[in-house]
């Protein structure tokens, strides 16, 4: 408890953006053999060590310019369909094709942001996996949809969404609401684009929803359209450097989860703080102060997380 208390009044001493530019700089003026065995010690095959040094110092490579020209063609709640090259998923496949005859995916994954998805596996729960990752190990005949008209509020609100249920576990239980506790794939896109509200995309609110589901929606529903071929010199670029795609991914993604952490670490911070007050530890003032430090910290922030329950 006392740990957490005192954690609670050096919250707002957390690096800013200032020390970030220092560390980034810091890290620019390394020797090349240093850049070279980061890289590798990250995974980054030889014939990109030059690319990946290069990327460091903020110097012109054609990693960096490839990624500019294909910013922007995957959009935050683009669905990508896709059926796996596994016995277990040509069997769903053909038990889906019972209930629609066109089926051809086994699972859904969600864009989270840019070239980040969030999707959820068995054993795995939910996470963030990138484009090529998704991709890896399936047909050729995916393909990704778009709602159409679907604005940057609505984007946001996904956004949020899919933080929001990062880490649940994975599990298939009937139910026409959203899971609180579980995820399974195409559950998981379903409740993502709960969130937003909209209630003319045609998801439908089955106790099971699969992924013959968006499949259908691909095929059938004009509120959706098909934009596997806008974005393929997207993931033909992702395929190309896997390695450097997982670098330029590693700040979001491990932001994420510091900011869980965080999160979970601030909540039972007030939770301690209200009872070292109860218990007479500390001053009604004292508490009220550290409670303050936490909300001031937390004003700028958005994200909430589905297993950590808020006090008032």
């Amino acid at each position: 408890m006392a740990r957490n208390i005192a954690a609670a009044e050096i919250f707002s001493h957390m690096a800013s953006k200032e020390k970030s530019q220092k560390l980034y700089d810091e890290l620019k003026s390394q020797p090349d053999e240093m850049l070279d065995f980061m890289a590798k010690f990250s995974g980054i095959p030889e014939h990109h060590l030059s690319i990946h040094r290069a990327m460091v110092k903020g110097e012109d490579n054609p990693f960096t310019d490839g990624l500019k020209k294909v910013d922007g063609l995957f959009k935050t709640g683009d669905i990508i369909l896709m059926k796996g090259k596994t016995e277990n998923a040509e069997k769903l496949v053909r038990l889906q094709r019972k209930l629609y005859s066109n089926t051809r995916s086994s699972h859904v994954a969600i864009v989270h942001a840019d070239f980040i998805c969030i999707d959820a596996m068995p054993g795995i729960g939910v996470t963030n996996r990138l484009v090529h990752e998704i991709l890896s190990d399936v047909e050729d005949n995916w393909r990704v949809i778009r709602p159409r008209n679907l604005d940057e509020h609505a984007r946001q609100l996904i956004t949020r969404a899919c933080v929001f249920y990062l880490a649940q576990p994975y599990k298939i239980l009937p139910s026409t609401k959203s899971a609180k506790t579980y995820s399974y794939c195409s559950e998981l896109a379903r409740k993502v684009y709960d969130n937003t509200g909209i209630s003319t995309l045609g998801i439908p609110n089955n106790k099971i929803i699969k992924p013959s589901d968006f499949d259908k929606l691909a095929d059938l529903q004009s509120q959706w359209v098909d934009v596997t071929e806008e974005i393929r010199p997207a993931v033909d670029f992702f395929r190309t450097y896997p390695e450097l795609m997982k670098v330029a991914s590693k700040l979001f993604v491990d932001g994420l989860k510091l900011n869980r952490q965080r999160f979970k670490e601030r909540t039972e911070s007030l939770k301690d703080i209200r009872l070292a007050a109860k218990a007479g530890k500390i001053s009604r003032e004292k508490m009220l102060e550290l409670i303050k430090i936490i909300k001031e910290i937390e004003n700028n922030m958005n994200h909430t997380f589905w297993d950590v329950s808020r006090p008032a």
